[in-house]
């Protein structure tokens, strides 16, 4: 075939470069009928004249630039005294020319294919160009008399009506599709849709059937819908109809009947079909639309964009969801701030005392959420030092306010003589506030005397305290009974060691440790391990490095409070 035609061409040929873009065809499109609208030409040949250029153009951006918007095709078009030619260019190789010259009738159940036949059928003449740089089809029309009326095509009618049914769907969907970006009501967007659907497909009735795995925010959100179907409220038959998960379509109740599906409240109803909404792997329900006689157009022309109506309907529901989901967590999180914000007032970690007979030095890193982890460090009215550090199980609010019974308890508790004592004292009221709650403190408590001399300790159910004495050795101090709150006539055992100058004690939680779970451990060992290599750094610097650690095996995020307390004797 000869090479296409370069863009210049002769006066009275209008040319328009546009990408291999749908959404550029339109504007183009309007110019073109507006150019031959001013003749006699009917309505009804300016239509048939639309819809032509839309297949032109759509197959050109389509097949020939094969939808790649770098790419660009050529609409062109000239108006002579009794002729009308419009053609298309693009940079494919175009159709077989017994495709183009004898192209077959269109199977009625196919959703595509009916361009070319289209084209045929209302051309006077078809001629196409082939060459290196790629493909161009001209449709030309003639007229020799304007003033009278075209004749009419029945078969071609049928198609143009057809098709103009079909390009005021796109427009449709495209226009929803448009209003679902920035939808946040469910219901008016659903309601929209189906209200246009109905206006260029016409149904008796149209429902959207919900299914048993529906979330329940949009079962709320639908249920005041006319058009809404609620499993628990729909009738027999629409129920049976909800629970197909396949495409159905019938034309007489007796197909339904085959199916095991009472028809028997809707014998009036002559066809239907049912399309699931299934989207992201949830099935939210099905569409259903029923007619009351046997419409040729629903086994062909409405099936494709019922299709595409329970897809968007998926699409809106998934987005809803998310968006409910979205909105939740987001109220979660601005809780769970204000909690986080309440228990720092209520359970701050003060500056320790200050003496010349010893350094105390409290750090804590909290996770994401609210940490039941607590350290406090106080002299009683003797002026001894007191530390405690606990955790208490689970997380939470409850969490939060259980170490806040302790810390109340703790503070009273001070004028007591023996760290077993104390968390003896402490126990009795956990156990009388907790009643039959599962909830307890795991706590150890610490206590150097006022000359810096001594060191008593006590614990209950914690993890061991490392002891560094001044000869180098180090010495595990472990639990001598069960975490507080559990039984209320717990007796614990105090230990008592002389301190020299130089010692240093270790009390942290776990989770300073928990984190490194490998090589089938279960991160205590590591811990003590480097803690050993460690324990003459400064309380900072043995801080740092505990947190670089668990941020350098991966953990961005804290999965576990972190509590770090150690008491420095000076030599």
């Amino acid at each position: 075939m000869n090479e296409p035609r370069p863009l210049e061409g002769p006066i009275g040929v209008v040319r328009h470069r546009i990408p291999a873009d749908p959404a550029a065809v339109p504007p183009v499109r309007q110019l073109f009928i507006d150019s031959i609208s001013s003749g006699d030409l009917s309505e009804n040949e300016i239509t048939r004249w639309k819809l032509v250029f839309s297949e032109l153009a759509f197959n050109a951006i389509v097949h020939g630039a094969g939808g790649d918007t770098s790419r660009s095709v050529t609409l062109e078009w000239s108006v002579t005294g009794n002729s009308i030619v419009l053609g298309a260019r693009d940079p494919g190789a175009g159709p077989p020319d017994e495709s183009i010259d004898s192209p077959p009738l269109p199977d009625p159940m196919a959703e595509s294919g009916r361009g070319l036949f289209l084209i045929h059928s209302f051309a006077d003449e078809i001629r196409r160009w082939r060459g290196p740089s790629g493909f161009l089809m001209e449709v030309v029309k003639s007229y020799p008399n304007q003033s009278l009326p075209l004749p009419g095509n029945p078969e071609l009618d049928g198609v143009m009506e057809e098709l103009s049914s079909c390009y005021e769907s796109l427009s449709v969907f495209h226009r929803l599709t448009e209003n679902l970006i920035g939808s946040t009501d469910l219901r008016d967007f659903l309601n929209r849709s189906l209200e246009e659907f109905l206006a260029l497909h016409p149904h008796d009735r149209i429902f959207i059937q919900g299914a048993p795995s529906m979330p329940e925010c949009i079962r709320r959100m639908l249920k005041p819908a006319s058009w809404f179907l609620d499993p628990d409220d729909a009738s027999h038959t629409l129920k049976e109809l909800g629970k197909l998960t396949r495409e159905t379509v019938w034309e007489n109740f007796e197909d339904l009947v085959r199916q095991d599906i009472d028809f028997k409240s809707l014998r009036a109803v002559g066809a239907g079909c049912v399309f699931p909404i299934v989207t992201g792997g949830t099935h939210f329900g099905a569409l259903i639309v029923l007619r009351k006689s046997v419409a040729p157009d629903l086994r062909f022309r409405s099936l494709g964009t019922l299709r595409t109506l329970a897809d968007l309907c998926g699409i809106a529901c998934v987005n809803f969801h998310l968006s409910q989901i979205r909105d939740a967590a987001q109220r979660d999180l601005r809780e769970l701030e204000i909690a986080v914000d309440i228990q720092k007032s209520l359970l701050p970690i003060l500056p320790p005392p200050e003496s010349d007979r010893w350094n105390v030095f409290i750090r804590q890193e909290s996770a994401l959420t609210i940490g039941g982890d607590f350290a406090i460090a106080r002299t009683d009215p003797s002026g001894n030092l007191v530390v405690a550090i606990i955790d208490v199980m689970g997380k939470g609010v409850s969490a939060a306010l259980l170490a806040s019974i302790f810390r109340t308890t703790f503070e009273m508790s001070l004028h007591i003589s023996t760290t077993s004592a104390i968390l003896e004292t402490i126990n009795r009221t956990l156990c009388r506030q907790l009643g039959d709650l599962t909830m307890f403190i795991t706590c150890a408590v610490a206590r150097v005397a006022r000359d810096g001399r001594t060191l008593a300790h006590s614990s209950a159910g914690h993890c061991p305290t490392l002891f560094y004495q001044n000869n180098g050795t180090r010495r595990l101090l472990t639990p001598s009974g069960p975490p507080l709150g559990i039984l209320e006539d717990t007796i614990y055992q105090e230990e008592n060691f002389p301190l020299l100058g130089g010692e240093r004690l270790i009390l942290t939680t776990d989770g300073c440790y928990e984190w490194d779970r490998q090589n089938n451990n279960s991160g205590w060992d590591n811990f003590v391990a480097r803690m050993d290599e460690e324990r003459h750094l400064p309380a900072g610097e043995l801080w740092q490095g505990i947190l670089g650690r668990i941020r350098s095996a991966g953990h961005a995020r804290l999965e576990d409070d972190c509590t770090l307390i150690t008491i420095d004797i000076p030599p």
